[in-house]
């Protein structure tokens, strides 16, 4: 349900023309629908702010170096709380309060053209999404793709199944249970410094 984790590819799309080390401030939104046994319901929540640096290697190619990005748990909000309460509970969110997204060394070039995609294929960003002690391999979605010359926007869409990371969804009464499956969709925006 994170979120996040997801903003460090479009930086690169800024690098490309970048001389040198290069910071952007990164800033992510996201929302997760999910469905319980009575009704469909959604949540939502923010990346805490992160920053990305670029930089060249010896052999000029521009990268940024294993970005990590993180959500806190307890700033996702269902607009009920008796709801938001068992999804920290399940969480365990006072033994593991921040989900954490991580990526590999993101080389500029070879991740603008994942981002962009080809043809009828969408683009896609690879990560590691870490909930509790858990970590899992995630292929998010990319959409919506926009550079302009201070800014780079996105979109990032990817599933997420709680049985996965060892969740236990919760239920009221026993009777009333929340599905495995989570759909999560986030916002991303990167900011030349």
């Amino acid at each position: 349900m994170l979120r996040r984790s997801f903003t460090v590819v479009v930086a690169i799309l800024l690098l490309a023309t970048a001389a040198g080390a290069e910071t952007f401030e990164g800033h992510c939104d996201f929302h997760f629908y999910a469905r319980s046994t009575l009704h469909k319901f959604a949540g939502k929540g923010n990346c805490q702010p992160f920053v990305l640096v670029s930089e060249k290697t010896d052999q000029g190619t521009d990268i940024v170096r294993s970005p990590v990005i993180s959500v806190a748990v307890k700033e996702m909000d269902t607009d009920n709380s008796g709801r938001d309460s068992k999804m920290y509970t399940m969480f365990e969110s006072d033994r593991y309060p921040v989900i954490t997204s991580k990526f590999k060394d993101l080389v500029v070039e070879e991740t603008l053209l994942q981002l962009r995609g080809e043809g009828n294929v969408n683009g896609h960003l690879d990560f590691d999404l870490q909930v509790r002690d858990i970590k899992k391999p995630v292929k998010a979605e990319i959409h919506g793709l926009l550079v302009m010359p201070e800014q780079v926007t996105f979109q990032m869409e990817f599933p997420l199944s709680l049985e996965d990371f060892g969740l236990k969804p919760p239920s009221v009464l026993g009777l009333i249970r929340v599905d495995d499956q989570v759909r999560v969709e986030v916002i991303v925006s990167l900011s030349r410094h």
